[in-house]
């Protein structure tokens, strides 16, 4: 199933990374993104539509970043000029021949120029003047003709024979951003053109990239019912569904099933979209991951302080009812919670009595409530009622009873609770009771 989450604007008043609102707690949140994609390698494919003036300087000042923050990088980069090769195409003409290989060999070296140009310059405000970058580009991809097809030379229209990863990562290993022009070059001394959006797959897979990252000309894939999408599984993926887009999801499902690797979509005029995406727990793209990011399982010792920090909102509230840490330590093999990038944004606990079990402490992060998460839990903890031989479990809640009633519980009176939980009921806090049978 696809996760599915409203689009959401960059650093918008809703959003829990607002620099401009709270600088410090901006950087306290990103601090174990920093730290988790440090020395890390991430695979950036540049289309045409990310290199457009709107859009180019932007990225570059945002990969200068990423750079200084001790990312890996490897920019792959399309041609801005008007030959494109797409191993997709449906022509079955060549794009590069004799006749312009010069040209298409000039239109990439001046926008590998470009980037070059703007990755050395300096951010706005920056202390120093310029970037103390250093990027570098070579002739590491190992080429072959496309042939024939169907009857056609395609000439200088090229695939991908072999990347020389080992030199690429020892140019990484040695601090420097790797350029990637959409060119690769034979044994025999031919220059092909090649698909920069292939190209870019192939190198993932070959380095064994922590992450792909593609541009395209929508915040969010979105599925039939005009819902976005923010996160896809390789098995929910099929390319199919966006024609438009069949050469990038398709790429983008290759390389994450065959690596460890996540995939993400995002806009190339949202402006920084990059950061965004990488440093912020509800991002602003799509992700294209082997298994859901969002991890179900039972609750370690590791998950207390996560435990506390989600619950302590909605007991101000009075939401929940107040638990203290060594309450939850005590109580810990109760629970189950959801964690995202070493993140709790989800738990509940299981309490059995000796007529029926309670289902307690079930909360979810304010920014996933329009995900499945809630569900999730719900459905773990019924199914270890079940296990444990439970024939039916109840609720206690204030604020959330048409939740729970949507999900086939029904109203009963505090007289029903089993007489262990009847006797701890508070009236002043005066909760309604709900029922529901384990099936």
């Amino acid at each position: 199933m696809a996760s599915i989450i409203k689009p959401r604007k960059l650093f918008s008043t809703r959003s829990s990374m607002s620099v401009e609102q709270d600088p410090i707690r901006w950087f306290r949140t990103a601090s174990p993104y920093i730290y988790a994609h440090r020395n890390k390698t991430f695979v950036v494919s540049l289309d045409q539509d990310a290199l457009r003036p709107s859009a180019f300087v932007s990225i570059a000042r945002d990969l200068t970043l990423l750079h200084a923050l001790g990312v890996r990088l490897v920019v792959v980069h399309a041609n801005a000029g008007a030959l494109q090769v797409k191993t997709d195409s449906e022509t079955g003409h060549p794009v590069i021949t004799a006749r312009n290989l010069e040209t298409y060999l000039e239109q990439t070296g001046g926008t590998t120029q470009r980037l070059l140009a703007q990755l050395s310059a300096g951010l706005p405000n920056a202390v120093s003047q310029s970037s103390d970058l250093v990027a570098v580009s070579g002739n590491f991809i190992k080429a072959q003709p496309l042939g024939i097809l169907n009857g056609v030379d395609q000439e200088h229209d090229g695939i991908v024979r072999r990347v020389n990863h080992l030199e690429m990562a020892k140019s990484l290993d040695q601090q420097a951003l790797v350029i990637v022009p959409p060119l690769g070059y034979s044994l025999s001394g031919e220059t092909f053109g090649l698909d920069p959006t292939v190209l870019a797959g192939e190198i993932a897979t070959a380095l064994q990239a922590d992450k792909l990252i593609y541009f395209i000309d929508q915040d969010r894939l979105i599925d039939d019912a005009g819902q976005a999408i923010s996160e896809l599984t390789c098995a929910a993926l099929d390319p199919a569904q966006w024609p438009s887009l069949i050469n990038v999801l398709t790429t983008a499902q290759k390389v994450v099933s065959a690596t460890s690797a996540k995939c993400h979509l995002i806009h190339p005029e949202h402006d920084g979209a990059l950061l965004e995406e990488l440093f912020t727990r509800e991002g602003c793209g799509t992700q294209i991951v082997q298994t859901p990011s969002a991890q179900l399982r039972p609750a370690q010792l590791i998950d207390i302080h996560g435990i506390l920090a989600l619950i302590e909102p909605l007991e101000a509230t009075g939401a929940l009812v107040k638990r203290s840490r060594e309450l939850i330590e005590s109580e810990l093999n109760r629970f189950w919670v959801i964690v995202q990038e070493g993140l709790i944004i989800g738990c509940g606990a299981l309490y059995p009595f000796r007529d029926g079990a309670e289902i307690a402490c079930l909360a979810t992060d304010p920014l996933h409530r329009d995900l499945d998460h809630g569900d999730r839990l719900l459905k773990a903890l019924i199914a270890s009622a079940k296990a444990q031989g439970i024939d039916r479990v109840f609720v206690l809640t204030t604020q959330t009873a048409h939740w729970f009633k949507e999900r086939g519980f029904e109203a009963t009176s505090v007289t029903e609770l089993p007489e262990d939980k009847r006797s701890l009921y508070n009236w002043q806090r005066n909760a309604k009771v709900f029922f529901r049978t384990v099936s």
